[in-house]
């Protein structure tokens, strides 16, 4: 009889072995893909380490849904597994807009359509020069989402002061939004130059020496920038940590205050990939960046505001 369990295992055994049987033969692949897939018959070197990323993240995610599958067998798992991504507690079960099954689903699609886009379409074609052209369409939204991210942590703000339940936390929580804070506004105002994009004025002297000659700090350090984008790898990460709080009911306030909610998970699977295999992809990674925070910050706020109002209605239940 075949059960999950033994689909999940029969699934890691297959990944562990097809990974060893890469491992052994990667050169005569990379000779195959050589002969009948590249265009110049050569596989460079960064297209050889590439094809590893690759593997290895699938064998990654493989290995990840095996073990889901084989863990699927509980059903205190499902349950605490389907609280972790689908419920909100930290919402007190108001209804918001922009509940977790909302967010997976459209934070994914987002993601996938970007990821898509810019793998598809030509430099020289039209479409691609009004998308992401530079200042175009998907290089100013980054600076536009990174603004309504400011906007929505520093709204939460006082209303995360006015919650009587989190008079413990609210020096730290707020120390975090903050924090985020200054990061996307920097962020946002690093991608328009200060302005200068905007307004167009003459690059000061001190400014002269960075890669754009432009009124920036970032392109002084482009010598770090792929170090920087491949580190986002660790999105992920974070995420799993998120679930693993949520589902051994660890320091739980800090945890849905602070940290990404899991319905991102996806989203942050997308940009690990982008940040491992296509880490030359600057604009694409930035923009994913931008979702991702949008996201963060707009569950962070309407969750207040849903507390409030929640507070508000017992209030009155009371009278």
């Amino acid at each position: 009889m075949i059960t999950r369990k033994n689909s999940g295992l029969g699934l890691i055994a297959f990944t562990a072995t097809a990974l060893v049987i890469y491992l052994l033969i990667q050169p005569q692949i990379i000779q195959l893909l050589e002969t009948f897939v590249s265009s110049d018959g050569e596989i460079r070197p960064d297209g050889g380490r590439q094809l590893s990323y690759l593997v290895f993240l699938a064998s990654a995610f493989l290995g990840i849904v095996g073990a889901v599958l084989v863990k699927s067998e509980d059903p205190d798992w499902r349950r605490r597994m389907r609280q972790a991504f689908l419920g909100d507690p930290f919402c007190n079960g108001e209804k918001v807009w922009l509940n977790p099954k909302v967010v997976l689903i459209a934070s994914t699609l987002i993601g996938l359509f970007l990821i898509i886009h810019i793998r598809l379409y030509e430099p020289d074609s039209q479409l691609f020069a009004i998308l992401y052209l530079e200042d175009g369409l998907f290089e100013s939204l980054t600076p536009i989402l990174m603004i309504v991210s400011v906007v929505m942590l520093a709204l939460s703000i006082p209303l995360l002061r006015k919650d009587p339940e989190l008079s413990r936390h609210r020096n730290v929580i707020s120390f975090a939004y903050i924090f985020l804070i200054l990061i996307f506004f920097l962020n946002a105002m690093e991608e328009i130059s200060w302005g200068q994009r905007i307004f167009g004025w003459e690059t000061p002297q001190t400014f002269e020496g960075n890669v754009q000659d432009e009124t920036n700090l970032h392109n002084f350090f482009n010598d770090y920038y792929l170090l920087f984008y491949r580190l986002l790898v660790f999105f992920p990460i974070i995420l799993l940590i998120s679930i693993w709080m949520e589902m051994n009911q660890r320091f739980l306030i800090l945890k849905r205050t602070m940290l990404p909610h899991p319905s991102l998970l996806v989203l942050s699977l997308l940009i690990a990939l982008i940040s491992f295999v296509w880490f030359e992809e600057q604009e694409l990674l930035e923009e994913l960046f931008a979702v991702f925070f949008t996201f963060f910050s707009a569950r962070i706020y309407l969750c207040y505001r849903s507390r409030g109002k929640w507070k508000q209605a017992r209030v009155i239940e009371d009278l």
